[in-house]
């Protein structure tokens, strides 16, 4: 609720500041003036907005790809993490077995308590950590003691090396945003030049005006809005949530209480 707020507040401050700025201008140069030059305004204010259209296009779909990966690293992370513990049942009856199933329920435990929280100030749980490294050592503990044990030593292993690395691209993708501070004065002083060259049209009827330069600042408010939602997947109004850690979870400990 407080991000839908947020928006909406910074939303109506940049129509308003854009209409009263469209007000201003209309007032000092007047509508008869300013109408003189809407053809040559025109033609200039389509190469303007295709120009800033393209630009925000791109920044938004790179930006959505990069938000997919991230949710597609959390699948990820939770199949191999599920796979392991799937895998060490064919040592079943050995203490370390047991040992790794526990440890990956408490992992799981703590992302879903202790990381996920941290991960939206781009931080991640030192405990989350240690369990993954206990959960390496009593892989290595498992000995396998024939040919049938071989294969699945091999196969947890595989899949713990890349559980581990869809962890780290996990955290990663968290520690900061993409869109570098340069990029970002572009797309603002894009969008403020977008906005004001709106103002130096003349039209007779300025309670329209009012309402095209408000749509238009609207919507690119908007957009700019989407693409800071996008920039850090895990705060915000569209963020990449917990849910598969939660529902493996349950599978987990729906295991272990047969």
């Amino acid at each position: 609720m407080n991000d839908i707020l947020f928006i909406a507040g910074i939303t109506a401050f940049v129509m308003f500041c854009s209409i009263f700025c469209m007000m201003m201008v209309r007032w000092r140069f007047g509508e008869a003036e300013l109408s003189k030059h809407n053809d040559v305004a025109g033609f200039i204010y389509s190469v303007v907005g295709v120009i800033y259209a393209v630009l925000l296009a791109f920044v938004v779909i790179v930006e959505w790809e990069l938000y997919r990966d991230a949710e597609s690293r959390v699948h990820e992370e939770v199949r191999y993490m599920a796979s392991v513990f799937r895998d060490v049942r064919a040592f079943s009856g050995r203490p370390e077995a047991v040992a790794i199933q526990e440890e990956i329920i408490a992992y799981t435990t703590r992302v879903i308590n202790e990381e996920w929280p941290m991960m939206a100030e781009g931080n991640s749980s030192p405990e989350a950590l240690r369990s993954v490294h206990r959960i390496f050592d009593l892989t290595l503990q498992l000995r396998p003691q024939n040919e049938y044990e071989s294969i699945w030593y091999r196969e947890i292993v595989s899949n713990l090396n890349d559980f581990s690395d869809a962890r780290n691209q996990r955290i990663l993708a968290g520690k900061e945003g993409v869109i570098p501070p340069f990029m970002w004065s572009v797309m603002i002083i894009g969008g403020i030049v977008t906005i004001g060259f709106s103002f130096l049209f003349g039209t007779s009827n300025s309670m329209a005006q009012s309402l095209m330069v408000g749509a238009l600042a609207c919507i690119i408010t908007l957009v700019l809005l989407v693409i800071v939602a996008f920039d850090n997947p895990y705060q915000g109004i569209i963020r990449v949530k917990s849910e598969p850690f939660i529902e493996q979870l349950a599978h987990f400990k729906g295991y272990l209480s047969k």
